[in-house]
């Protein structure tokens, strides 16, 4: 091998060349280096569902309103150190929308964003406080006392199965029953002290009680009732019987009635209930019994 000196300004020409192509290597390589930054966190957005929802003009969107709020251009910011064919490319990433349309987009998106924030904080406000757990009350809610304080159908805490109409009046009209078993009279009750009488097995209600066991516990009302006369001149308080759907009826004569619906009684008039042999018959004050 030949030994050849090298003069000062070769070497230095060398010298030149090395250093201008390890600079060289460094900008491709920091080039590199970013344009793989901005990759994986492209990436990572997109595993995120961010770039999936806006698509990827609104990206490029994103990014612009991230230098626009740190008071970068874009454009300087990626083209640091680039060319101007770098600075193509970005514009080209950008897309082909104008200034004034990412403005109008930025600003949809942040109140999109600001409506999502308020919805997710109020989602979390609302499972860190969850409503109070009320435990149940058993105690008197006093609506049965307040119903039989004010005209309702219970009475002495039980439902009764009928309500007195508006033209129920106490008679004037001493009126009576005469019980008779068989033959024989057993007792004379006086039912004109008021409107309605309620006969029944359920002696704690019922203003005659009755024992037979197949009478029902609320099974017939006594009920006066003034109502017009036939010229209309003036009222005339008569009683009625309603059967108050018992289960083995109420009979009127010998004949069964029907359900739910007054019959109005006269004096001399015979009512049976159920399977009781005794006979109720209905008289005045005045009436004389002939045995």
């Amino acid at each position: 091998m030949s030994n050849k000196e090298v003069t000062d300004d070769e070497a230095l020409k060398a010298l030149l060349s090395s250093a201008a192509a390890r600079d060289e290597e460094r900008k491709v390589e920091s080039n590199s280096n970013q344009k793989k930054r901005w990759g994986d966190r492209n990436d990572d957005r997109q595993q995120q569902g961010r770039g999936n929802r806006w698509g990827d003009n609104n990206n490029s969107n994103k990014r612009s309103r991230y230098d626009d709020r740190h008071g970068r251009d874009g454009n300087q910011q990626r083209g640091r150190g680039n060319n101007s064919s770098n600075s193509n490319e970005n514009s080209d990433y950008y897309g082909p929308a104008s200034d004034q349309g990412r403005r109008d987009g930025d600003a949809s998106r942040d109140r999109h964003n600001d409506s999502e924030d308020k919805s997710s904080g109020k989602e979390d406000k609302d499972s860190e406080n969850p409503p109070p757990m009320h435990k149940p009350n058993f105690g008197l809610s006093g609506a049965l006392a307040k119903d039989e304080g004010g005209g309702g159908n219970v009475y002495k805490g039980v439902v009764l199965k009928f309500r007195e109409p508006p033209e129920a009046r106490a008679p004037n009209t001493q009126w009576r029953f005469y019980l008779f078993k068989g033959k024989d009279l057993v007792d004379t009750l006086h039912i004109s002290k008021q409107s309605a009488y309620l006969m029944g097995r359920n002696t704690e209600i019922a203003d005659i009680p009755m024992a037979h066991p197949s009478l029902s516990s609320q099974h017939a009302v006594l009920q006066y009732r003034a109502l017009p006369t036939k010229d209309g001149s003036r009222l005339s308080c008569q009683p009625y019987i309603m059967d108050l759907e018992s289960t083995n009826g109420t009979f009127l004569n010998g004949v069964r009635i029907d359900s739910a619906r007054y019959y109005q009684l006269k004096k001399g008039d015979v009512l049976k209930f159920g399977a009781s042999t005794r006979e109720y018959v209905l008289m005045t004050e005045n009436t004389t019994l002939v045995k």
